[in-house]
């Protein structure tokens, strides 16, 4: 008997879905932005609903892992220098309250500080708890409320139905723009252009002494050793970085299909490349164990929850940020943020380009990239905000996304107050908020 399906499509009858909350600012993702911006805007007095798709805050710093945070930092020959400050200042001291380091670690042209993702998820509840955020675990968006070209709020898919919520300000952090797609925003998206994901792990029954012993280049040549006896490594160099006893955090996978990186908006593609990123695991595993001085007895610890994909839709804001902004220090008169950040570029070969600020420089970003262009009510922070592939290889990390984040929900609380859309408020009272805040705007 023949039982495969005969349906091409099937037809769904009509429904009524039940708008659960009215509230002042939703946001949607409680990733870096996302967390920001619930807790900036309830500091300002709005009514803030938080919806995550998993049943934890932090996005891609607990639940892919990243090993350290990256963005908040220029280096000098001789100093680290702050660039991100405000919440972002505020969520790293309470990790490092919580038992994470406090010292930047230096590497390459750069700085980052490493974390634990564990306390993220611990610090990132109580951050929003004291803030009187509301929070919506287990829920999917899978619509818009949009009224012309008004964003009124977000329809959800959770353990207990189908919901909406209804708000004066949507504020979209999903990291794949999936709020501003839903409403019909203009965005960039392009598979053969994009930035190749990685599989995080860590691994424990380190020597952490000798291995933190090694620079980059050290580690390239051993692991070029491993790629020379037969092993397949798709990456030779690679981010290590060590919180804990015996552990060390490996950034250095790099998954690909067909000579480009996988479409993380494709489910098939997607699925088939988190198994690939577990498969090259086991690649790796060996070849550390055989060829990498303090790994001699080292097993894989602990793997992220999901793949980590650097770069999917960039939506089109009023401003489009370029190249030319990041490598040529851009300044802007409604600038909310600060990156030094490098253009990381990862690319479908083993080398990873990196494409240096002087030293002790940073650019600015604008508030107006994160803002839909041709929308209204919707703000778009994180990674999936306004730049071309070239200045999103440089803004795309945990605390630049943040300080947007931050901005973001300010901004979201002052349009409610004001009684205007987000595209209407005052901008300099927006950065004058921000300034008291202690963000860094690099005036």
């Amino acid at each position: 008997m023949n039982r495969s399906p005969s349906l091409a499509a099937i037809s769904e009858p009509p429904r009524q879905t039940p708008v659960r909350h009215l509230v002042d600012v939703l946001v949607v993702g409680g990733g870096s932005a996302g967390l920001m911006a619930a807790v900036a805007a309830a500091r300002q007095g709005a009514r803030v609903l938080l919806v995550e798709r998993n049943g934890y805050l932090g996005g891609t710093l607990s639940m892919v892992t990243l090993g350290s945070f990256c963005g908040l930092y220029t280096v000098t020959e001789t100093e680290v220098i702050p660039v991100v400050g405000g919440m972002a200042a505020e969520f790293t001291e309470r990790l490092a309250h919580w038992g994470g380091p406090r010292e930047p670690l230096r590497w390459l042209q750069t700085a980052s500080l490493p974390y634990d993702p564990t306390l993220v998820k611990l610090a990132a509840d109580e951050l929003v708890l004291q803030a009187g955020v509301q929070l919506a675990f287990h829920c999917l968006a899978v619509g818009v409320l949009r009224e012309d070209q008004h964003v009124r709020g977000a329809i959800f898919e959770g353990r207990d139905g189908r919901w909406a919520c209804a708000a004066h300000v949507v504020i979209d952090c999903t990291g794949d723009g999936d709020i501003a797609a839903l409403a019909g925003a203009d965005f960039e998206h392009d598979p053969q252009v994009i930035q190749a994901p990685t599989t995080m792990f860590r691994l424990g029954g380190v020597d952490v002494a000798r291995a933190s012993a090694l620079n980059r280049d050290e580690l390239r040549r051993h692991l070029e050793q491993a790629v020379a006896c037969g092993l397949n490594l798709p990456r030779t160099s690679g981010g290590a970085f060590s919180v804990r006893p015996a552990s060390m955090h490996l950034n250095i996978t790099r998954v690909v299909k067909d000579g480009r990186a996988p479409d993380p908006l494709d489910t098939q593609e997607l699925t088939d490349s988190e198994v690939q990123g577990r498969r090259q695991i086991s690649a790796y595993l060996k070849a550390f164990r055989r060829f990498v001085p303090g790994y001699e007895n080292c097993f894989i610890e602990d793997i992220g929850a999901q793949i980590g994909v650097r770069e999917s839709r960039r939506v089109r804001g009023d401003y489009w940020l370029t190249q030319h902004d990041v490598l040529n220090q851009g300044r802007f008169r409604d600038a909310v943020a600060c990156s030094a950040w490098p253009m990381e570029e990862h690319g479908v070969g083993r080398a990873t380009l990196w494409r240096f600020l002087a030293p002790g420089t940073y650019y600015q970003l604008p508030y107006r990239m994160m803002l839909p262009a041709g929308l209204h009510g919707l703000l778009v922070a994180g990674r999936c905000a306004s730049a071309s592939h070239e200045a999103h290889a440089s803004m795309r990390v945990a605390a630049v996304c943040m300080a947007l984040g931050e901005a973001a929900g300010v901004a979201a609380a002052q349009a409610v107050a004001a009684g205007v859309m987000p595209r209407d408020i005052d901008t300099d009272a927006l950065r004058r908020t921000l300034r008291a805040q202690g963000a860094i705007l690099g005036d």
